[in-house]
C-alpha cells in the first residue's frame, strides 16, 4: 500500500503489512479482502476472549487471542498485536485477573486499530512491485547426470 501520513494512526499501523501481503498473494484484492474481514470479524473475537477470559476458560481464551494476534500483525495493526500479546501472557503465567483487565483494553485500542485499518485501505492503494521484496527467477532445474556404479 502506499504511504500513510503521519498521525495517530502511524502508531496503531505498519502500512507494510498489507503491502507485502499483497505482493506474497500476488493480489491486492485479496489483501483488501482479508483487511475487511478482519474488520468484520473483529467484535465477534473480541467478545468471544472476554468470554472466555471471564469464564478462565485458557484453551478458549488462547485459541480465539492467538488468532487474534496473528491476523492482527498479517493486517499490521502492531499496536493491538503487541497489546493481545500481553494478555496472552498473562493467561500463559496462570494470572486470570490480569489477563481479563488486559483483555477489557483491547475493545478501546481496537477501536482505534479499525479506524486505522479503514483510512489505510480507503485511502490508499496497494502496489505489487516493491523492488525489496521482488526475487529473482529460479534456475531452470537441471537434474544431475546419472552413473551407474557395478
Amino acid at each position: 500500500m502506499g504511504p500513510v501520513s503521519p498521525g495517530p494512526e502511524a502508531d496503531e499501523l505498519d502500512p507494510r503489512a498489507l503491502t507485502l501481503l499483497a505482493c506474497e498473494l500476488e493480489s491486492d484484492e485479496l489483501a483488501r479482502s482479508i483487511a475487511q474481514t478482519y474488520l468484520r470479524m473483529l467484535d465477534a473475537r473480541l467478545t468471544r476472549a472476554a468470554s472466555a477470559l471471564e469464564r478462565r476458560d485458557e484453551v478458549a481464551a488462547m485459541d480465539v487471542l492467538l488468532s487474534l494476534r496473528v491476523s492482527s500483525a498479517t493486517v499490521g495493526l502492531v499496536r493491538l498485536e503487541s497489546a493481545v500479546r500481553c494478555v496472552i501472557d498473562a493467561v500463559r503465567r496462570g494470572e486470570p485477573e490480569l489477563a481479563r483487565e488486559r483483555g477489557a483494553s483491547l475493545v478501546g485500542l481496537a477501536a482505534l486499530a479499525c479506524h486505522a485499518l479503514r483510512a489505510h485501505v480507503e485511502l490508499t492503494h496497494l502496489e505489487l512491485t516493491l523492488p525489496e521484496l521482488t526475487h529473482p527467477e529460479p534456475a531452470p532445474f537441471e537434474p544431475a547426470p546419472f552413473h551407474h556404479v557395478v
